[in-house]
């Protein structure tokens, strides 16, 4: 298994195309490499939840993990956000704060690790 970087993470969201658009200007690093390490142990996660309009609503780390490994990327239907601002992934800020708390952390440890 190998554990992904800051500098991976950033360089990708700079450089891919992506088909979704995302729905936030911001993502947790510490998130992603958590869910990078599940995904790459096997474990499967919900669908990303999309607009009709093709913005994420639900999935951002989720989507960008599984982008980055080549795992297929399960959808469903969200419903349309009006008046969202546009955000671009090569503009998204990747920060180093972890938006989980220390009992959601915990437990999604308990269920995947």
């Amino acid at each position: 298994m190998q554990e992904i970087t800051y500098e991976q993470v950033q360089s990708f969201l700079i450089k891919t195309s992506f088909d979704l658009m995302p729905g936030q200007g911001y993502v947790s690093f510490p998130i992603i490499q958590r869910i990078h390490r599940r995904l790459q142990n096997g474990h499967r996660f919900d669908p990303i939840k999309v607009t009709t309009d093709g913005i994420i609503s639900d999935g951002h780390h989720r989507y960008i993990c599984l982008s980055i490994l080549g795992i297929e990327i399960e959808t469903s239907k969200a419903g349309k956000n009006h008046n969202q601002p546009t955000y671009h992934w090569n503009k998204i800020c990747l920060e180093t704060k972890d938006y989980d708390s220390l009992a959601k952390i915990k437990k999604f440890e308990l269920k995947y690790d």
